[in-house]
């Protein structure tokens, strides 16, 4: 049986203790595994109270106790089947990750290309006469490079950002391909406006700072999500961010040993609400949730397999 999941709250502030002793705490109570449970954390005293905090760090302890365990569990499973698995099963596998994983992030940003056709053109290299060429490029770059960062990692860094943006896009968009953006771009539906492009470069270099920060503070799902939630909200390219994001998302998943997030076109609307709720409210906060709903529910298949469910 699989857990049903903890769904985003907000606290409510209450007095515990009597007298002296009382003290103030937020509180917040939760559903996970077919069970209401509670929260709370210590709400410091003092007229200005800043309850965002407070909110975030009760938001983290649910976490501790509820989605990073089961991550864990996720991970010694994939583990544990990797072991007992033939190598040709796990081949299959991950060419079946890059299929799926290049047609639903292309296709994610426009492109026209079906998941058969894209299966074609990996598969049979039969190139779809009826659709844009660009996006048939764009689909064996993409595939190119995934499998060559499956096969021999690279390090998170500004040099290896920009090499995979060059290796997607130099043969259709060879103006902008490797290239950080050095004009103001707008996200189309989105109220979010990116910084401005002497921003760029300092942005991007203080979230890839970050991330060797925080390998030792956050979960390594955790540093993922919000590693792609910032690098979308710096929008460091003229066009190919979220492509790039992905994989980079990914290689961090990889790196720690987690199993990979393919995020399907059909959950796009969600995927796009969540990051804009986390733009819009400066906080990774709404961005993680979703993801990991979305991280838990995609890896559930590997609980069941390791409990015969």
């Amino acid at each position: 049986m699989f857990c049903r999941f903890c769904r985003p709250g907000v606290g409510v502030v209450r007095t515990v203790g009597t007298g002296d002793r009382s003290h103030r705490v937020l509180v917040q109570t939760f559903r996970w595994n077919g069970k209401v449970l509670r929260k709370s954390v210590p709400v410091p005293s003092g007229e200005r109270v800043d309850l965002n905090s407070a909110q975030t760090r009760l938001e983290q302890a649910i976490w501790d106790s509820t989605y990073l365990p089961l991550f864990e569990s996720i991970k010694e499973a994939s583990k544990q089947r990797g072991a007992r698995s033939p190598a040709t099963l796990i081949d299959k596998e991950l060419e079946d990750f890059v299929l799926e994983f290049t047609y639903n992030s292309n296709r994610i940003e426009g492109s026209t290309l079906s998941l058969e056709d894209t299966r074609q053109i990996l598969e049979r290299e039969l190139a779809p006469k009826t659709k844009p060429l660009c996006d048939v490029l764009e689909t064996r770059a993409h595939a190119g490079l995934l499998r060559s960062l499956l096969a021999k990692p690279e390090p998170l860094d500004p040099a290896h950002l920009l090499r995979w943006h060059q290796e997607l896009f130099r043969e259709t968009k060879a103006d902008i391909a490797g290239q950080l953006r050095g004009v103001q771009v707008w996200i189309r539906g989105s109220k979010h406006v990116p910084p401005t492009p002497i921003e760029v470069r300092p942005s991007l270099l203080e979230l890839l700072r970050s991330v060797g920060r925080n390998r030792a503070k956050l979960h390594p799902v955790q540093l993922a999500a919000e590693f792609h939630y910032r690098f979308e909200n710096i929008h460091p390219f003229v066009d190919g961010n979220g492509r790039v994001g992905r994989l980079a998302m990914n290689m961090l998943l990889r790196q720690h040993g987690y199993p990979m997030l393919d995020i399907p076109y059909e959950k796009r609307l969600g995927y796009f609400s969540a990051l804009e709720k986390s733009s819009i409210q400066s906080t990774p906060g709404p961005f993680v949730r979703w993801f990991f709903l979305r991280y838990a529910r995609a890896h559930r298949r590997l609980l069941q397999t390791r409990t015969g469910g």
